[in-house]
């Protein structure tokens, strides 16, 4: 993708991977010649017991839990211990992926008929809550709200209260210099949004702009983002699966240019040797053209042939002359 004195260096918005050399992201710096920077651009903390508690939310009161994320699924457990709060055994739990499902193990048994998953859309979590249009649920989420995923909720009439378990706090990144980076590469609206925070006048320019997540994707909307790397799609399930694939397109673009530029060159050169090639001008017409006078002078021509005329009359006389003496 770049000489070995350019490499096309990429911001990465997480934590570098542990056991980074066995990673997919080593693999594909080896192979186009990358430098990722993994500089995470927000920390997630967890509220105070205190805040949890103002919020006056009896859990059990609820038929089912909706979780959209790791992180805030900790935060909860963490705060019902600290308020030895305990769950009823016939709670249920909805969740965004399936991966959130079966992290859910971590605290509880898991029981197929009390756990649900979409897709990784609200649309797909929707689908599951709708079996139970009649019921309640509670939605946890960051103290400044999951409201792509809130206004979805209340779009199909499912009725929810929100439950705050951590805040967003963007970390300061204004000591580095954001355009050293040809790529940003985004896996949470709140990335956007401390990329904006610690860069107000931010302007994209010829940056590409990579990230996973539908809320994601609607965040770099809102703040007119041109996205250029997006997953997951069906083709590409991950950001690692859609970088591949960006930057072989873009090698094989440069490779045709490069081609194309040899043809040029190629052409260029063969002009050059079919002009070296031509026959000089040939000066003889301009010899012509000076003696032009002398060749096409037709006033002379019947001068000449008159006196001729003359000189033939002339001796045919003598000749008679001498005949008849």
């Amino acid at each position: 993708m770049s000489s070995m004195d350019d490499k096309y260096k990429i911001l990465i918005s997480q934590f570098k991977p542990n056991d980074y050399e066995k990673s997919p992201y080593h693999a594909l710096e080896l192979k186009y010649n990358l430098e990722f920077s993994f500089i995470k651009l927000f920390n997630v903390e967890c509220i105070d017991i205190k805040d949890y508690r103002n919020q006056k939310i009896d859990i059990n009161k609820y038929f089912g839990i909706i979780f959209t994320s790791k992180i805030a699924l900790d935060y909860f457990f963490s705060l019902l211990e600290q308020s030895r709060t305990t769950i009823s055994n016939e709670m249920r739990y909805f969740c965004l992926t399936e991966q959130i499902a079966l992290y859910l193990q971590k605290y509880m048994r898991y029981k197929k008929r009390k756990f649900f998953f979409g897709t990784g859309t609200p649309e797909s979590v929707i689908e599951n809550l709708k079996q139970f249009s009649n019921e309640k649920f509670i939605l946890v989420s960051s103290s400044d709200g999951n409201e792509s995923f809130a206004n979805a909720l209340r779009q199909h009439n499912i009725n929810f209260d929100n439950l705050f378990v951590c805040k967003n706090v963007p970390v300061n990144i204004s000591n580095i210099n954001i355009k050293d980076y040809k790529m940003l590469a985004f896996f949470s609206p709140h990335g956007i949004e401390s990329l904006f925070h610690n860069f107000p006048n931010y302007e994209q320019g010829d940056q590409v702009i990579a990230m996973c997540g539908e809320y994601t994707r609607k965040m770099a909307e809102e703040h007119n983002l041109k996205i250029s790397v997006y997953s997951p799609t069906k083709e590409f399930p991950s950001l690692v699966h859609a970088l591949d694939d960006f930057f072989a397109k873009q090698n094989n673009k440069q490779a045709k240019n490069i081609k194309n530029e040899e043809k040029i060159e190629t052409d260029n050169d063969n002009t050059k040797t079919i002009n070296t090639k031509k026959v000089k001008p040939d000066n003889t017409k301009n010899d012509n053209t000076k003696k032009s006078p002398k060749k096409t002078s037709k006033s002379a021509k019947p001068s000449i042939t008159t006196s001729s005329k003359k000189i033939s009359n002339s001796k045919s006389t003598t000749t008679k002359t001498k005949k008849s003496g």
